[in-house]
């Protein structure tokens, strides 16, 4: 039987000489609703908190570590906040943080063997760790979302002056862009390298709806770089 593994922050269970216990489920995450009771009406009204929204969760992965001297380099590894991915789903990584204590108990006193339960509070959208980024140089370009909801993507611009981005029925205008700006859909920010600018833009950011997608643009645009940001349940 193959062993199990996660993957927090890049680094390999296996890596650190960790063996995974038990396979951690696939998780398909609970919308968020709320249940209201109005006198006179039978049974409940369910009421959405908003469209694509969904609740954390927690899921738990049984670890052991061999050798007492690798106890503390373990317990300092399985702490804090970043990205998890299971070999349940190699290719989905979510943000999560690691909660409660994680103590490596002594699993017999026969053995030099040490095993703890990790919690990892994990965001319910996922993301592709090995997606790739997509280059735009003619306005009318198809992108298909594979995901399971709206992605907001990063865009980088080479170009200047007057542009408008079109996408998934949002216009976004920028009345005079210099090149290098990167639009942040997801933040809904115009970016100078790291820093946000204010008050340069208008309308609505682009976004891509699951499906095939067609990304319009006017003005001096040569080229647009684009992390799509897709996410998944």
């Amino acid at each position: 039987m193959p062993l199990h593994y996660f993957i927090w922050n890049g680094t390999n269970t296996q890596d650190k000489h960790i063996q995974v216990a038990n396979r951690v489920p696939v998780v398909r995450p609970e919308e968020r609703v709320q249940h209201v009771t109005i006198p006179g009406r039978v049974g409940e009204l369910t009421v959405t908190e908003g469209d694509q929204i969904y609740n954390s969760y927690i899921q738990t992965a049984e670890v052991a570590v061999d050798g007492k001297a690798n106890v503390h380099e373990a317990e300092n590894w399985l702490k804090g906040e970043g990205l998890i991915t299971f070999d349940t789903e190699p290719n989905r990584q979510q943000k999560a943080r690691i909660i409660g204590a994680v103590t490596l108990d002594k699993h017999s006193k026969n053995m030099d063997r040490y095993s703890a339960s990790v919690q990892f509070y994990c965001e319910p959208v996922k993301s592709d760790p090995d997606e790739e980024d997509i280059e735009v140089t003619e306005s009318g370009a198809t992108i298909t979302n594979p995901g399971d909801l709206n992605a907001y993507p990063l865009i980088k611009i080479t170009g200047s002056g007057q542009i408008t981005l079109s996408c998934g029925g949002n216009v976004l205008t920028i009345p005079e862009c210099t090149s290098g700006w990167t639009v942040d859909c997801e933040n809904e920010w115009i970016l100078n390298g790291s820093t946000p600018l204010g008050g340069v833009c208008s309308g609505a950011f682009p976004v891509f709806v699951p499906g095939v997608n067609t990304l319009a643009f006017t003005g001096s645009i040569t080229k647009l770089e684009i992390t799509p940001r897709f996410r998944y349940l």
